[in-house]
C-alpha cells in the first residue's frame, strides 16, 4: 500500500513540477499585453519610427460610417490602439477621453479597435459604459495595427502624429497620465 501511495505522490510531484515549469498561466495572458516592468521597446522596423510620415488610411467608425485618415488635417492627432480584453486599455480609456474634452479641438484622438481580436458589439459596449466620444475606428482585419507596428504585437500601442503627419513618439505597453499628457503637449507646443 505504501508503495502505491508513494507512486501516487510522485506522480503528483512530477505533474506538479512540469505544470510549474510550463506554467499554464502564461496562456491566459494575452501576447499582445507587455507585463506591467516589461522592458519592451517599440519597434524600430516598422512604419511606426519616429520622424516618418504614417500612411493615409481609411477605417470605419462604430456607426459603419468611412472615415479616411489624412496626414494633411493640419492637427496633431492622438492614435491609440485598443480592446476590451486589454487591461491597461480599459484603464487608460477614461484618461483619453480627459485629453480629448480638453484639447478636442486642437488635436485628433482616435481609438483604433482590434476588431480582429473581439467583437465589434463587444467594443462598443465597451466604450459605451465608459463614456467614451472620442472619435472609435474599427481594424476588422488588423492591417493598419500590423502597418503601424511593424507586425510585432504589442498592447496598448499609441503613436502621436504633428500635424504634418509625422511620428513624433511611439508607445508600446502601458502610459501613464503624465506620459500621455506630456506627449500631446509637445504635440501642441510645435502647432
Amino acid at each position: 500500500m505504501n508503495k502505491k501511495i508513494n507512486l501516487v505522490i510522485m506522480i503528483i510531484f512530477i505533474v506538479g513540477a512540469i505544470l510549474v515549469l510550463a506554467n499554464p498561466f502564461k496562456a491566459a495572458q494575452s501576447p499582445f499585453i507587455p507585463q506591467a516592468g516589461s522592458t519592451t521597446q517599440a519597434p524600430t522596423d516598422s512604419s511606426s519610427e519616429v520622424g516618418q510620415k504614417i500612411p493615409e488610411f481609411e477605417l470605419e467608425d462604430f456607426n459603419g460610417e468611412k472615415v479616411k485618415i489624412a496626414t494633411s488635417s493640419g492637427k496633431p492627432i492622438f492614435i491609440d490602439f485598443w480592446a476590451a480584453w486589454c487591461p491597461f486599455c480599459t484603464q487608460e480609456m477614461p484618461e483619453i477621453e480627459k485629453i480629448h474634452q480638453e484639447f478636442g479641438d486642437k488635436l485628433i484622438v482616435l481609438g483604433i479597435h482590434r476588431s480582429e481580436t473581439e467583437s465589434v458589439t463587444q467594443g462598443t459596449e465597451f466604450a459605451k459604459e465608459r463614456g467614451v466620444t472620442y472619435l472609435l475606428l474599427k481594424d476588422t482585419t488588423g492591417q493598419v495595427y500590423k502597418t503601424l507596428t511593424g507586425g510585432r504585437n504589442f498592447m496598448p500601442y499609441a503613436l502621436y502624429i504633428d500635424k504634418e503627419g509625422k511620428i513624433v513618439k511611439v508607445k508600446a505597453g502601458p502610459k501613464t497620465v503624465e506620459e500621455m499628457r506630456a506627449a500631446v503637449g509637445e504635440l501642441l507646443e510645435n502647432e
